[in-house]
């Protein structure tokens, strides 16, 4: 173990957060890029122990066992000069490892929230005690950071933490996330099974009910029974049965598509493929869609809440979640008006510019120092 040795705790990955994976990979890929003089990064993915797989345990219970039980003693036995919590559900190994070396993201609190009321529409089904006794824990942490300014003014209001204790890093977007010449696009879009540049293609993404997906298909119903043009959804993220509940209740005129599983590649050119993406969210801790989307050249149509203003800025059209009149407005002119259009993907590449992970890691590093000038 060198002098200034750093642990990044990850997530498990039998969680499948893939979000939590991004900003791990590309948090771990910057810091090494930076702080080669100063730090030995090094990550550690915990595991589950192979007796709780023997014993057959339900998939929830198994995930739940391994955060609480065994990744503290894990955690434990795997300790650096500096050690960094990479997401606050793994606040609770602040009670086992040196706290006053350890720094926490915290990303959201949904669950809080949700059991709280606070999201219009989202509600958790039982009091989220397990999440409340580990986020209990993050005042123990030698640093916090919220990765937006929105989380910061959650964890002030909901977990009673000071804000000097706290420091905004805005997440990065991956640089490989570009936008493709339009001969490239019309290739990718007939590769991908879409309809001709005569229809209209709008980008919906995400599975959890706070993304407010109907809201979504009551926009796309609005355009397609009142635009000359053909207006065809896509949803990435959701399954066929999601996508026939939906479209039933606001009469499509014609099927969702729905796609899941996507590679990065794809993910870029998926992007690269649509005419909007429309993201209504009730809530976000960060929202990464609306940049990746921008750095693509797809311009965007959002909501005004929680710290989606804070991250798009002035390079999306920005509206109450709820406001379906508004939000087809908006994205009909931003698909009509080519004035508009090409203002708000100029825009957006701007925008984008803004948030990188060498930009995320140089702000985070600062905090490393500090540990290690107070135990040097």
């Amino acid at each position: 173990m060198s002098l200034n040795s750093l642990i990044l705790y990850r997530d498990f990955l039998e969680d499948n957060r893939t979000s939590m994976e991004v900003y791990a990979d590309n948090l771990e890929s910057a810091l090494n890029l930076i702080s080669c003089d100063l730090l030995e990064v090094d990550s550690y993915t915990p595991s589950i122990p192979d007796w709780v797989f023997r014993c057959k345990l339900p998939h929830g219970i198994r995930i739940r066992y391994a955060r609480y039980f065994s990744y503290p003693i894990q955690a434990k036995n795997n300790q650096g000069i500096i050690n960094h919590i990479l997401d606050q559900s793994y606040a609770h190994l602040l009670n086992v490892i040196d706290s006053q070396r350890t720094v926490i993201t915290v990303h959201d609190l949904i669950p809080i929230l949700a059991w709280k009321g606070v999201i219009p529409g989202l509600s958790y089904p039982h009091f989220p005690l397990l999440y409340k006794l580990t986020v209990a824990s993050l005042s123990k942490a030698r640093a916090i950071i919220a990765v937006s300014n929105s989380t910061k003014d959650d964890l002030i209001t909901h977990c009673g933490l000071n804000a000097s204790s706290i420091t905004v890093v805005h997440n990065g977007i991956d640089s490989r996330f570009c936008s493709f010449s339009n001969e490239k696009r019309k290739f990718l879009r007939d590769r991908f099974g879409f309809p001709d540049r005569n229809t209209h293609i709008i980008l919906i993404t995400g599975i959890q009910s706070y993304k407010n997906h109907l809201v979504s298909f009551q926009v796309i119903s609005k355009l397609q029974h009142t635009t000359n043009t053909n207006v065809q959804l896509v949803w990435l993220g959701a399954d066929n049965e999601m996508c026939k509940e939906y479209s039933k209740n606001v009469n499509l005129l014609n099927s969702v598509i729905p796609l899941s599983n996507l590679s990065f590649e794809q993910l870029v050119e998926l992007y690269n493929s649509v005419d909007c993406l429309l993201f209504p969210s009730l809530y976000e801790g960060f929202g990464l869609p609306p940049l990746e989307a921008m750095a693509c050249g797809t311009p965007v149509v959002t909501s005004n809440v929680a710290s989606i203003p804070e991250v798009v800025g002035d390079a999306a059209i920005t509206l109450s979640p709820d406001d379906v009149d508004g939000l087809t407005v908006a994205v009909k002119n931003m698909l009509e008006n080519e004035t508009l259009r090409n203002d708000y993907i100029k825009r957006g590449f701007t925008n984008a510019n803004r948030f990188t992970w060498e930009r995320c890691a140089s702000n985070v590093l600062p905090l490393y120092k500090k540990i290690i000038d107070e135990t040097t």
